[in-house]
């Protein structure tokens, strides 16, 4: 005789929610965390910004990109440019752009 899971299947406790409880008796849209590839860690998505510091000029709420000082403030960001002869679009990966071969 086959297992009927659905028979034990609980819904999640959040109030006006039907969706089945995945772990800790909740959905996964109200927080449940699940494995992904079969049991290997998820990667975790960081948020960089809040380790970014901010422009040390006064009143300045920007990020800070280049010495201390957001772009506005004089921060001067050198951005790479595709090898090939004549093409002036910004490096991807190897040396190159999209258009010529970057994947």
């Amino acid at each position: 005789k086959k297992y009927d899971w659905r028979k034990y299947a609980k819904n999640c406790f959040v109030d006006g929610c039907t969706n089945r409880a995945v772990k800790g008796g909740v959905c996964k849209r109200h927080g449940a965390k699940v494995k992904v590839n079969g049991g290997a860690k998820a990667k975790k998505k960081v948020d960089w910004m809040k380790y970014k510091k901010n422009c040390f000029v006064d009143g300045c709420t920007n990020k800070a990109v280049k010495g201390g000082v957001c772009k506005r403030h004089g921060a001067k960001v050198k951005v790479k440019r595709c090898s090939r002869e004549g093409c002036a679009n910004i490096v991807k990966s190897g040396g190159v752009c999209r258009k010529h071969g970057a994947k």
